[in-house]
């Protein structure tokens, strides 16, 4: 714990106090080492040392493993606020590039998480280019898909999301049959619709636990590396922190190292505390 800096309030009523030109420059020297000791910051201790341990500290991210963080690619503006909709932005990490990614809709939000941590997933655009494409009725229009989704194959998906009701209206169907053989070929290989329907609960739940753990804590995750190395069979998420001293701040750890492939499932389910795991291709 760091002293209290003193007052610098002028004493007797507000009166500036008579001061020797020595003592001045003494006093100015004073107050600058005392502010240079307060600067100081006490050593971490416990779960919070473990937890901190080799991490970057405010700005130093970019000078560290992971390049600065990206801009979004939008080409289309997405509104900052909506009173119909929920609009943001989220950051994931794909290799060593920290990017942000623009949503506009709560449906777009959940339908990027579950394909950014899908195990075959390379990059995620959002808001593309127009795409000129004909309707039906033969005029031209434009078309902006919500993401591009590139898979570790090499392969591009254009995304449209859309709330289920309206993705089963004729109208739609119609539309999108139009834009789709305008898209394959030009600017990706394949044309999907997502809905509500298509986003399983169990996915999302673990997706966004994914999301929560993908910054990587070194100390942490070292000690639950060498945990599943030793293990003998399945065990309860919960059991396993307690065994390797990490009950309380061993969680997103270990679904850190279910994502990496380092742990895995016994079953296909919600990521809990009471989920049985087994050792992976622990390295």
């Amino acid at each position: 714990m760091t002293n209290k800096l003193q007052s610098d309030a002028p004493l007797n009523g507000g009166a500036k106090p008579n001061v020797a030109p020595k003592a001045k420059k003494a006093l100015k020297g004073a107050r600058k080492d005392d502010s240079a000791a307060n600067r100081a910051v006490a050593p971490e201790s416990g779960i919070q040392a473990l937890q901190n341990a080799d991490q970057p500290r405010g700005r130093t991210l970019a000078a560290g493993s992971r390049s600065a963080l990206q801009p979004s690619r939008a080409k289309r503006k997405i509104p900052k606020r909506s009173k119909g909709h929920f609009v943001g932005e989220l950051v994931f990490n794909r290799e060593e590039v920290r990017q942000r990614l623009g949503f506009a809709s709560m449906l777009e939000h959940n339908a990027a998480l579950c394909f950014i941590y899908r195990s075959d997933f390379w990059d995620i655009e959002e808001q593309l280019d127009a795409l000129p494409f004909v309707l039906p009725n033969g005029k031209a229009s434009n078309h902006f898909f919500d993401f591009r989704v590139t898979f570790k194959g090499g392969r591009r998906v254009c995304i449209s999301v859309k709330p289920e009701r309206k993705a089963q209206t004729f109208e739609y169907r119609a539309k999108i049959e139009c834009v789709r053989k305008a898209a394959i070929g030009n600017i990706c290989d394949a044309v999907l619709t997502v809905t509500e329907r298509n986003i399983h609960p169990t996915e999302l739940h673990n997706a966004k636990l994914f999301h929560s753990a993908r910054d990587p804590e070194p100390a942490l995750d070292a000690r639950i590396i060498a945990g599943l190395s030793a293990l003998e069979g399945p065990i309860q998420v919960r059991e396993f922190l307690t065994n390797v001293g990490l009950e309380g701040c061993g969680f997103r750890g270990v679904a850190r190292a279910i994502r990496l492939g380092q742990a895995k499932l016994c079953n296909a389910e919600k990521i809990t505390p009471q989920t049985l795991i087994w050792k992976g291709e622990v390295s």
